[in-house]
């Protein structure tokens, strides 16, 4: 990725729209920002950083909405906006940050978008322009994540260091980010429930066990066998249990077998005797069938006289119910009659009265008649008064508008009058405004210069403070530095007096084995005139020599190490002697009371500057309120002449319409309830009117109908009389055939249709049992003849006894049986479960071994995830040391170190640095300020190199490096450089925030950040 164009509007200290256009640079590809503090050098990365990511570039500043300008107007969006290059195409990336504008509830609305350039035009690059759809595609173009180009190619203040002195635990985190070793650490997780449900299912099993030897003692009765013996035993044998439960199995097959045949045999005679029990029950039954039935057919030949007599009663009715039909025919025809006759009597009634009706009907009609003038006249009256309706409405509705008017001329003369006096009133306060404003803008002449006199101050008291803590510092290293040299020499003196004595010693025992012409192994001289012949006050072992020599190399050791820290000290405090010297700095001079005084008075003034910002809105809105006033009044005073004119059109008009209409009718409700009363009368006249020809005309019809009813109802009554005859002759001439003298004769013998087939069903079924009967008792004669009747209550005693004892015998027979069974399941589901809870356990071992040695519960403390960490560390290692021996002119290399963390903690990401001075290996905390930034950047220019090598396709052409080369000697300076101008000359585009002179010589191109007085800031390019 390379920048081509960054545009910030009202972002960090850039108040208004600031263009950073790295085309200016041409072909320079290193370049210096240079500014002093707090103008904005930080803020161009965090612009960049938060145009592709909607992050800033470093961890402590996290909140979006704090990166809005504090110096921009309150209508100005935030909006960041970069041109870039990747892979030979060019994208533009926009973010809008959302922010609350004054008066509102609710904050503005934040965009997110990114466009492909090609050929001028903007071609969206995804579907949707949100936030997760930009991002995601800004990963994918760039290849890296937030977390990985802030480690490699935007490298923020104090951000790079972090990675090379943070704890593991850090780096784990970091390096998780980075090299997205998520699904490792997500393989422990799974691996836990694994764990978990293996530990769990082996639990279940094994209680699956316990629960089933519960079980068997309230399945199975208790009895002397082995089963039970190790059922009673503290740690039951679970292969002791299944031998038992496959003897129990075994003994109750043996008996359920003896019981089912003392079952079987109880059952055969049981059913022999039931058989014997029904054979007597049948003959009882049968003597029991014929007696009864004996008796019925007594009883049946006893109503036999009845049914003879029953039987000439049927006839005689059969004979009476050839009449019935002709006798009804009379009874209906009478019936009819005298209806009809009623009928006609009444129709005769009704006539006259129709006739009176018609009489009084037409007498009234006439007299209505006779009023025909007096309704038309009323009809005349009522349309002259509704053609004055009209007129009466509008009259007052004409004026109420006139009062409404009226009224409203007054209001506005009063609303004018007052505006004019609210105009006064804000002119002189406008007044007093702009007096107020220009005093403040006195006191706030001097503000930019507090301003920066406050910052150099910070600084000073800053690097003052920094300079005593190192002056303390170095006097507590002076004494342990003379103190690690004094015993230093003290044990050199010491151990050279031992080795002299060992040395001794050895001479004294060499000289005991040489004689005269023997070789000297040490000289190779045959004569030995002075051999050593005194060893000494004491004997010294070389073990002494050598632990004395081991001392000597530790205090050698540490006196060296407080050496080193010794000058590094001196150097840092040199360094800010010579910063303090060159910002003419007195040392006596009390800096923190004059930054304390500086910061309340620009704390004052800062206020003034605020009260200032809201006294000049106020002004601009009390003028822009003035101006409002005058349009107003001007516009009360026009509304107003308005009003006047048509107030007087109005009145015109309502006096030549009052002049149209009579005194007594020009009030609307007056007219109107002389109409109401015309049209009441009107409506009354046409009504009777009305009402009368229609009683006329409905008298006269009714009148007709009658007659007509009339003829018809007396035609009717004639008929029905001659029919009544007819009927009579016709039913007394069918008695004398049918053989009745009288009709009450034929009344006497005459029988309800039921009543007849009652009788004929009571006959039947009388001669029908007595054939029944009679038959069952010849048959039941013939079964019962030569056999007597049997006493069953024995046989009924015997067939108990003999169902009792087989039922007992089968309850037995199934109770064994269910034993038998329940002893072979428990034998099966104790294997199965001793099976399975072998098999879980064992499954339940090798997870737990798996989980501990992924999580780093092993001898080096390395989890997986830290295992695949430890590679790229030892990678970036390599690839950081290539850089870091040029450097330090080959006095330090980076190592992994293998140490253990306490605690428990994971270890395997700990970083030491061997010093091939002292050939020793230490921690890389105890480097000094220089060195650690120096292995920093070598360590992030690795981690920039190892990261390329795996992403592949993905190229960097661009890294950002804020601060930190302030810590360094010119030597490590022109290093650093060489390392930059090496890096610039393989293709990226290096930017460096540095306050070094030597780093601003060095580099030809400069990105100036200018702060103005006004507080916010302005930047150029500058070419050498």
């Amino acid at each position: 990725m390379k920048p081509i164009q960054l545009t910030m509007t009202a972002f960090g200290p850039y108040k208004d729209t600031e263009i950073v256009d790295f085309r200016d640079l041409k072909e320079h590809r290193l370049f210096v920002i240079s500014g002093k503090t707090g103008a904005g050098k930080t803020t161009i990365f965090d612009g960049i950083c938060f145009a592709l990511y909607g992050q800033a570039s470093g961890e402590d500043r996290t909140d979006t909405k704090a990166l809005r300008s504090q110096f921009a107007d309150d209508a100005v969006q935030t909006t960041v906006e970069l041109i870039f290059d990747i892979h030979q195409r060019r994208f533009r990336v926009l973010r809008q940050i959302p922010y609350r504008k004054q008066g509102n509830k609710s904050d503005t609305l934040g965009r997110c978008e990114l466009y492909e350039i090609k050929e001028e035009q903007s071609i969206p690059v995804v579907d949707r322009q949100i936030v997760t759809e930009v991002n995601e595609k800004i990963e994918q173009l760039l290849g890296f994540t937030y977390a990985q180009f802030s480690q490699i190619m935007m490298l923020p203040q104090g951000e790079f260091r972090k990675f090379l002195t943070s704890d593991t635990g850090n780096k784990e985190a970091i390096m998780r980010k980075i090299f997205k070793t998520e699904p490792y650490q997500k393989i422990v997780d799974r691996l836990k429930v694994k764990k978990d449900e293996a530990h769990v299912a082996y639990l279940q099993e094994k209680q699956m066990g316990d629960t089933i030897l519960h079980q068997i003692p309230a399945k199975l009765p208790a009895r002397e066998s082995l089963l039970f013996t190790e059922l009673a035993s503290e740690y039951p044998n679970y292969h002791q249990l299944i031998v038992g439960l496959q003897e129990e199995n075994r003994y109750y097959k043996v008996r359920t077998a003896e019981y089912n045949t003392e079952y079987t045999n109880l059952y055969k005679a049981h059913d022999d005797k039931q058989k014997e029990l029904y054979n007597a029950r049948s003959i009882n039954e049968q003597f029991d069938k014929l007696l009864k039935r004996q008796q019925e057919l007594v009883h049946l030949e006893m109503k036999t006289a009845e049914m003879a007599s029953l039987k000439q009663q049927l006839q005689e009715a059969e004979r009476a119910a050839m009449l019935e039909d002709l006798e009804q025919q009379v009874k209906a025809n009478k019936i009819e009659s005298q209806k009809k006759e009623a009928s006609y009597q009444e129709a005769i009634a009704l006539l006259a009265t129709a006739n009176e009706k018609l009489v009084l009907t037409t007498a009234n009609y006439k007299e209505q008649q006779a009023k025909e003038p007096e309704r038309t006249a009323i009809k005349e009256q009522l349309l002259q008064l509704n053609a004055l309706l009209p007129t009466v409405s509008s009259l007052a509705a004409q004026l109420q508008q006139m009062e409404v008017l009226q009224k409203n001329v007054s209001q506005l003369d009063k609303q004018v009058q007052q505006n004019l006096q609210e105009i006064e009133q804000q002119r002189r306060s406008i007044n007093t405004q702009k007096d107020e404003i220009k005093e403040l803008e006195s006191t706030l002449e001097d503000y930019e210069l507090h301003v920066d006199e406050l910052s150099n101050v910070t600084d000073i008291a800053k690097l003052l403070k920094k300079f005593q803590q190192q002056i303390l510092a170095c006097k507590l290293l002076d004494q342990q530095y003379e103190a690690a040299k004094e015993e230093n020499e003290t044990s050199a003196v010491a151990y050279q007096k031992l080795e002299d004595h060992w040395i001794s010693n050895q001479a004294v025992l060499l000289a005991e084995s040489l004689y005269d012409g023997a070789t000297c192994p040490v000289c190779g001289s045959v004569d030995h005139p002075a051999k050593a012949t005194s060893i000494g006050e004491r004997q010294v072992t070389k073990q002494q020599v050598d632990d004395a020599k081991k001392e000597l190399q530790a205090k050698d050791q540490y006196f060296h190490s407080k050496q080193a820290e010794r000058q590094q000290l001196l150097q840092q405090i040199e360094t800010i002697k010579a910063e303090l010297t060159e910002r003419r700095v007195e040392l006596a001079h009390d800096y923190e009371t004059e930054r304390v005084e500086l910061t309340q008075k620009v704390a004052m003034l800062r206020k003034n500057r605020e009260v200032l910002k809201s006294k000049k809105e106020a002004y601009s809105q009390a003028e822009t309120a003035q101006e409002d006033r005058y349009t107003q009044s001007k516009l009360l005073q026009q509304q107003r002449n308005e009003t006047n004119s048509e107030f007087e059109t109005k009145r015109a008009l309502y006096n030549h319409s009052i002049a149209r209409v009579p005194e007594k009718l020009r009030e609307l409700p007056a007219l109107q309830q002389q109409i109401r009363t015309k049209e009441m009368a009107s409506e009354q006249l046409e009504n009777v009117w009305k009402t009368t020809q229609q009683q006329l005309q409905e008298a006269s019809t009714k009148q007709t109908k009658l007659e007509s009813r009339q003829q018809m109802e007396k035609q009717a009554n004639l008929e029905m009389k001659e029919k009544l005859v007819n009927s009579v002759q016709a039913f007394e001439q069918r008695l004398k055939e049918q053989g009745f003298d009288t009709e009450a004769s034929y009344l006497q013998v005459k029988l309800p249709h039921s009543r007849r087939q009652e009788i004929q069903q009571l006959l039947q079924m009388h001669e029908q049992q007595l054939h029944t009967v009679k038959a069952a008792v010849d048959e039941l004669k013939q079964v019962t003849e030569g056999k007597q009747p049997v006493e069953i209550e024995i046989v009924e005693q015997q067939v108990q006894q003999l169902k009792e004892q087989y039922e007992k015998a089968f309850e037995i027979c199934n109770q064994t049986r269910t034993w038998q069974q329940a002893a072979l399941d428990f034998c099966k589901q104790l294997e199965t479960s001793k099976s399975r809870a072998v098999t879980l356990e064992d499954t339940y071992g090798k997870v737990t071994n798996l989980y501990d040695i992924v999580r780093g519960q092993n001898r080096l403390k390395i989890s997986f995830e830290r295992y695949i960490q430890i590679e790229y560390l030892e990678r970036i290692i390599q690839a950081a040391n290539i850089r870091l021996r040029d450097l330090s002119n080959g006095q330090y290399e980076l190592v992994r170190s293998d140490r253990q963390e306490t605690r428990g903690k994971q270890s395997g990401l700990g970083i030491d640095v061997y010093d091939s001075y002292t050939g020793q290996t230490r921690d890389v905390k105890t480097l000094s300020g220089g060195e650690k930034f120096n292995a920093s950047l070598c360590l992030a220019l690795g981690m920039a190199d190892v990261i390329q090598s795996f992403q592949g396709a993905v190229r960097m052409e661009t890294m950002f490096i804020d601060e930190g080369f302030g810590a360094l000697d010119e030597e490590a300076i022109q290093k650093a450089i060489d390392t930059l101008i090496a890096l610039q000359q393989s293709g990226r585009m290096i930017g460096v925030i540095s306050h070094i002179e030597e780093m601003k010589e060095a580099i030809p191109a400069t990105l100036v950040v200018t702060k103005m007085r006004e507080g916010y800031s302005k930047t150029k390019f500058v070419l050498n």
